[in-house]
């Protein structure tokens, strides 16, 4: 019990120690323990999703863009089919929400993102119905929403460009919460493992800022 005692006194020590050097750099850090218990899944950085835009990263590359309050996210595959449906006059934009629990797989190795979202469409007529259906809604008998899963998404985190402007964006009516995490290996292999920072993960996958492009709606 003592040494146990000690170990707790030691790791709130250095994680006090890491908080004042770097400002923790605002980052929340989750732990869950999965069934073998050697991998942990470490969540940071909650946030919130308020819009979509067309944006170009340093290197050119253009795509859209998930625009969050703390970061903007580049992606480079999965949201054509996103961006049409937010396009598509049929489709009431104040009637589509994303499910909650959001959660992204970070690869820090290709420093990429990649998960999806579940979006719900609570149909008005069978005019905007049949169209939420063409965009891959499921819409079971009787049911008042429709839902859609938005899966195989992968992009990149950047920082945000301060030049944004609303001509720039296409606002959700509902902004939604998202969270990163990745599994990482248990250095002691033990059911419950040393805690492990994100700081050098987060210098590692957030990148330079995005050049946002008006795009037609």
């Amino acid at each position: 019990m003592l040494h146990y005692g000690k170990c707790v006194v030691r790791t709130l020590f250095l994680l006090l120690v890491c908080c004042s050097l770097s400002g923790c750099l605002s980052f929340g850090l989750i732990l869950a323990t999965d069934k073998d218990g050697n991998r942990h899944q470490s969540t940071w950085k909650s946030d919130t999703v308020t819009a979509l835009s067309l944006g170009k990263d340093s290197n050119g590359k253009t795509g859209w863009v998930f625009v969050g309050e703390h970061f903007d996210y580049l992606l480079t595959q999965g949201g054509d089919n996103v961006v049409a449906l937010l396009k598509d006059a049929t489709i009431r934009r104040d009637k589509m929400r994303v499910k909650d629990g959001v959660k992204f797989l970070i690869d820090t190795d290709k420093k990429e993102f990649t998960g999806e979202v579940n979006v719900t469409y609570a149909w008005v007529d069978e005019k905007d119905k049949l169209a939420a259906v063409g965009y891959g809604f499921i819409c079971a008998d009787g049911a008042v929403n429709c839902t859609l899963s938005v899966m195989d998404l992968k992009g990149t985190i950047h920082q945000k460009n301060k030049d944004q402007s609303v001509t720039q964006q296409l606002s959700f009516y509902h902004p939604f919460t998202v969270e990163f995490y990745q599994y990482q290996r248990s250095m002691s292999g033990a059911k419950f493992g040393r805690v492990l920072l994100p700081v050098t993960l987060a210098l590692d996958i957030v990148t330079m800022p995005l050049q946002l492009l008006i795009f037609s709606r």
